[in-house]
């Protein structure tokens, strides 16, 4: 008996009303995603290749439900999320995490390192406060940078780093399903095998 896809989307449209005239009403509509259909097992890795401007982000974020679909089914471990209301969803989020192409998407830059990688923790109930101040220190050096970063404030970082302490956060409660932007863009090539085999783990 073959395995159970972890994740499966099926006929998935995310379409963007154009609206004009003097009324503003819709006129047309942009097809960001238009059918598309895939299904991942546990432990698969699947890559999307496309041109940019084509809807590989917001494919991604339809999926772990930053964007809400137009039409068609997402199924994440045999439960339909696609019309999950946001307080449905957040129990699942532990589950599923996605690392952004612009870390600046998922960092709060009023707040410090540790105050955003501690979050997702706190979120879900998850440890102590020495454990938490533990496990963000032992993510920070995961990704290759020092624990004692986690002071500091994401404008002191440089576009690499940053996007080092998002993938930090998209690991921190160890997703089964995490959704990735071209992750590693933004990285010196040293550091791209570092993160692609935190990744694989």
């Amino acid at each position: 008996m073959s395995e159970k896809p972890l994740l499966s989307v099926n006929d998935l449209r995310v379409h963007f009303p154009v609206r004009g005239g003097v009324l503003y009403r819709q006129v047309g509509a942009v097809k960001a995603v238009d059918g598309v259909s895939l299904a991942i097992k546990p432990g698969e890795t699947l890559g999307l290749v496309g041109e940019s401007g084509c809807g590989k982000s917001t494919l991604g974020k339809a999926i772990v439900r930053l964007l809400k679909p137009t039409a068609g089914a997402i199924q994440f471990e045999d439960r339909e999320i696609s019309h999950l209301r946001q307080g449905q969803l957040r129990p699942l989020r532990r589950d599923f995490q996605m690392i952004f192409q612009d870390p600046s998407e998922s960092l709060d830059a009023r707040m410090s390192v540790r105050a955003l990688l501690e979050e997702p923790y706190q979120v879900h109930g998850l440890g102590n406060r020495a454990e938490r101040k533990k496990w963000v220190d032992e993510l920070l050096e995961r990704v290759g940078l020092p624990a004692a970063s986690a002071e500091r404030y994401p404008f002191e970082f440089s576009g690499g780093q940053k996007q080092r302490i998002g993938i930090a956060r998209a690991l921190a409660l160890k997703p089964k399903l995490i959704i990735c932007d071209e992750p590693v863009s933004a990285l010196d090539v040293s550091v791209q095998s570092q993160i692609l085999n935190l990744l694989v783990e």
